[in-house]
């Protein structure tokens, strides 16, 4: 009975985030997700358009347990790779345990059209297992863009699905819009904002900081509305080419939901 009541809360909970498979980053949770703006290594999962300010290899990888659910477990891998001919990248992901998983495999790419505009896109293999019925996998496809309004401020914008796969019959992957800017208001002061609709839910607005007092040290917290979220996070770098980052959020109704990971570039 207890495995069963455990299925259907995680069949329901994938029903409600599965658009989210591919932000798993203590960076972007820090941050309340609100990361359509960013230029990094991160933004392999968040919106690609933002890969061409990465000018070098460049390896992220980052774990995530929502609730504190060994069911609800997330992992994720991101290797991006600058070239004359744009930035290329290859994502991977995996969420659920041995009753449900789900998996994902992108390939992306990224280039500047103009000085103050880039875009991207990511090309990707979803799978979903369920050993006692099968499995099921599709392709489909996210879009990007960011522009330079100024030296200071950088809008984007992302789409998810936009051709509306299905995921089975009746049931599709949702289409998510994002829209959002990053405004570094200092060397030391970052703010990022964006608004999230998916077709079948609610306007989310989600915001966040980062504060960096020290060059090797970034202190991140930020908030999402529809459902409410709390968020915050902090990173390391050690060196010049490795950073560690973790960051925790906080549901009112489900509860702390941790993440860890790590960058080199």
């Amino acid at each position: 009975m207890k495995h069963c009541c455990l299925t259907a809360f995680i069949f329901f909970f994938l029903a409600k985030s599965v658009a989210q498979l591919g932000i798993v980053s203590p960076i972007s949770a820090g941050l309340g997700h609100a990361t359509v703006g960013l230029q990094s290594p991160v933004s392999i999962f968040t919106n690609q358009a933002g890969m061409v300010g990465v000018n070098k290899l460049a390896v992220v990888a980052a774990v995530e347990q929502r609730f504190l659910l060994s069911e609800l477990r997330s992992a994720s891998v991101g290797v991006t790779l600058p070239t004359r001919s744009g930035v290329f990248g290859f994502a991977a992901q995996s969420f659920g345990y041995e009753a449900f998983r789900r998996q994902k495999l992108g390939l992306s790419y990224a280039r500047k059209l103009w000085k103050t505009l880039s875009v991207g896109a990511q090309f990707y293999y979803l799978q979903t297992r369920i050993p006692d019925y099968g499995s099921n996998g599709l392709v489909s496809l996210e879009i990007g863009a960011q522009a330079n309004i100024s030296k200071t401020l950088l809008v984007g914008a992302h789409l998810q699905n936009p051709a509306n796969i299905e995921l089975a019959a009746g049931e599709s992957l949702p289409t998510v819009l994002r829209l959002g800017l990053a405004w570094t208001v200092s060397e030391k002061l970052l703010i990022c904002s964006e608004v999230e609709k998916d077709l079948d839910q609610a306007i989310r607005w989600k915001s966040g900081i980062n504060y960096r007092p020290v060059s090797v040290l970034n202190l991140r917290a930020g908030f999402a509305t529809e459902p409410s979220a709390l968020f915050f996070g902090v990173g390391y770098r050690f060196g010049d080419n490795l950073q560690a980052d973790m960051s925790g959020s906080f549901h009112q109704v489900l509860g702390f939901s941790p993440s860890l990971g790590v960058q080199w570039y």
